[in-house]
C-alpha cells in the first residue's frame, strides 16, 4: 500500500494534522535556506570589504586613495558613475569633488554648506540611503536635492568618522538598470566605515608629513641663526686677520712708490705683496664657506685641515685672551665622509665655548686619533668644568648656562651635525679641572659600507 493510500485511510483530523506539520516543516526549511543564503552573502560581503580595506589602508596619498575608492565603488556596486565630496574644515563647506563616470565640468562649482539641512540629515541617518528616501527628510525644492537630481544620483553614503562628516559618496544608477536592494545598502555601509578609516589615516599621514617638513625648515633656520651668532663673535678676529696683511701691503706699496731699489729686492717685495693678498683671499674664502648655506653633500674630509682652518679663524681671539692651544693629531689620519663646512661649525662652537670658559692664559687641547672603525676627536680645556647637574642637559636646545650671551643652540647644533655624520658626541669633566668634549666620527658612513 502506498503512502498516499495509507494517508487516505486515516481519520480526517489526523490527515489535516499531518498536512499542517508538513507545511510547517516546508516553511521552516525555506526559512533556514533563506537565512543560510543571507549568512553566506554577509560572509562574502565581509570578506570582500576586508580585502578592499586591507588594500586601501596601505595607500597614504589622499589623491590616489580617492581614485581607488571611486573605482572600487564602481566595480563593487555596478554603477555608471560615482562622486566624492570632501569636507573642508576651514571653509565649512563640502566641495573638492572627484568623480569617475560623471562629466567633471558639471562638478566644478558643486559645494554644500556644512550647516545645511542636507548635512543634518546625513549625520542623523549615519548610513547609505536612496534619493527616494531623502524625500522623507528634505523638500524636493531644496537646492541640494535639485543638485542630486541634476547629477542623476540614486544613492547617497555619508563618510563619518567620530561623529564628524568627512565627505559624501554619491552613486548613479546601476549599469544593469536594477534597483538598489537591502543587501546593497548593507554592503555599502560596511564599505564606507572602512573607507572613512582609510581616508582619515591618509589625512593624518599627510598632516604629519607637512609638520615634519615644517620642523625641518625651522631646524635649518635655527642652525643658520646659530651660525650667524658665531659669525658675530668672529667678526673682531676676522677684522684683525684681514687688517694685518692689509697693513703690510700698505707699507710695502708706500716703500715701492717712494724709493728705487734693485730688481731682486723689488721682486721680493712683489712676492710678499702677492702672498699677503693670497692670505686675505684665503681668510675671506673660509668665512664665505662658513657662512654660505650648504647642501647635505657628502665629500672626503681632512679633519686635520678642518681643525686648522677653525683655529685660523680664531687666531686673533686666542691671542687676545692669551689661550694656548695644544695640538695632538695622529699622523696619516685617514679622511672621513662628511661635510667640512658643518664640521668646521662644530669645532668653532666647541673652541669658542672653551675660550669663554677659560681665564686668561688658559689651555685648550685638541687631539684626534684612529679608534677603529671611527676617528675620535677631543676638545678639552683646563677651566672650571661643567656643573654635574648640567652634564645631561648640555646638548638640549635652548639650554644655556650663559646669563647674557647665547640662546642655547650652539651645542644642540653640534649634536645634530655629529648625528648627521652618523657619529656621537659626549662631554665629561676632567679629573684635574676643566671639561672635554669627545666626538666619534665613522670613517665610512653606513650607507657606504
Amino acid at each position: 500500500m502506498t503512502e498516499s493510500n495509507k494517508l487516505q485511510h486515516l481519520p480526517d483530523d489526523d490527515q489535516r494534522k499531518l498536512l499542517a506539520e508538513g507545511n510547517s516543516l516546508t516553511y521552516q526549511v525555506a526559512q533556514l535556506s533563506d537565512i543560510n543564503r543571507r549568512l553566506r552573502r554577509k560572509i562574502f560581503d565581509h570578506y570582500t570589504v576586508f580585502e578592499i580595506s586591507r588594500h586601501l589602508s596601505s595607500m597614504l596619498d589622499t589623491n590616489s586613495l580617492l581614485d581607488a575608492i571611486l573605482l572600487t565603488c564602481l566595480g563593487q556596486m555596478g554603477v555608471d558613475g560615482a562622486v566624492i565630496l570632501l569636507t573642508d574644515s576651514k571653509s565649512k563647506r563640502i566641495a573638492n569633488a572627484r568623480s569617475k563616470g560623471i562629466i567633471t565640468d558639471s562638478l566644478k562649482d558643486v559645494a554644500i554648506d556644512y550647516n545645511s539641512r542636507f548635512v543634518e540629515v546625513l549625520l542623523k541617518l549615519e548610513k547609505p540611503f536612496t534619493v527616494a528616501e531623502l524625500l522623507n527628510h528634505l523638500n524636493p525644492n531644496h537646492s541640494n536635492f535639485r543638485l542630486l537630481k541634476k547629477l542623476q544620483i540614486q544613492l547617497i553614503a555619508p563618510m563619518i568618522m567620530k561623529n564628524k562628516l568627512m565627505g559624501i559618496l554619491l552613486l548613479t544608477d546601476k549599469i544593469s538598470g536594477a534597483s538598489f536592494y537591502e543587501n546593497d545598502l548593507e554592503f555599502l555601509s560596511l564599505l564606507m566605515n572602512q573607507l572613512s578609516v582609510a581616508l582619515e589615516n591618509a589625512r593624518l599621514y599627510e598632516q604629519e608629513h607637512q609638520i615634519n617638513e615644517e620642523l625641518q625648515r625651522t631646524q635649518k633656520l635655527l642652525v643658520e641663526s646659530e651660525k650667524m651668532a658665531a659669525l658675530g663673535k668672529l667678526s673682531a678676529s676676522i677684522a684683525h686677520e684681514v687688517n694685518n696683511p692689509l697693513g703690510i701691503i700698505n707699507n710695502y706699496l708706500q716703500i715701492l712708490s717712494i724709493r728705487e731699489m734693485p730688481g731682486d729686492v723689488y721682486s721680493n717685495y712683489i712676492k710678499i705683496l702677492k702672498e699677503e693678498v693670497k692670505r686675505i683671499a684665503g681668510i675671506v674664502n673660509q668665512l664665505l664657506d662658513f657662512y654660505r648655506p650648504h647642501q647635505d653633500i657628502v665629500v672626503e674630509v681632512d679633519l686635520k685641515r678642518v681643525i686648522a682652518e677653525s683655529l685660523t679663524l680664531l687666531s686673533h681671539l686666542l691671542t687676545k685672551t692669551g689661550v694656548d692651544v695644544q695640538m695632538d693629531i695622529q699622523k696619516n689620519l685617514p679622511t672621513i665622509s662628511g661635510s667640512p663646512e658643518k664640521l668646521k661649525q662644530v669645532f668653532l662652537n666647541l673652541l669658542m665655548n672653551a675660550i669663554e670658559a677659560l681665564p686668561r692664559g688658559g689651555k685648550v687641547k685638541i687631539s684626534a686619533k684612529m679608534k677603529d672603525p671611527d676617528i675620535e676627536i677631543e676638545v678639552g680645556d683646563n677651566g672650571v668644568g661643567i656643573v654635574k647637574e648640567n652634564l645631561s642637559k648640555i646638548f638640549e636646545p635652548f639650554y644655556t648656562t650663559k646669563e647674557r650671551d647665547g640662546i642655547g643652540l650652539g651645542l644642540s647644533v653640534c649634536y645634530g651635525i655629529v648625528q648627521w655624520h652618523q657619529g656621537n658626541i659626549s662631554v665629561y669633566n676632567n679629573g684635574d679641572g676643566g671639561a672635554t668634549f669627545r666626538i666619534s666620527l665613522p670613517i665610512k658612513r653606513k650607507d657606504e659600507q
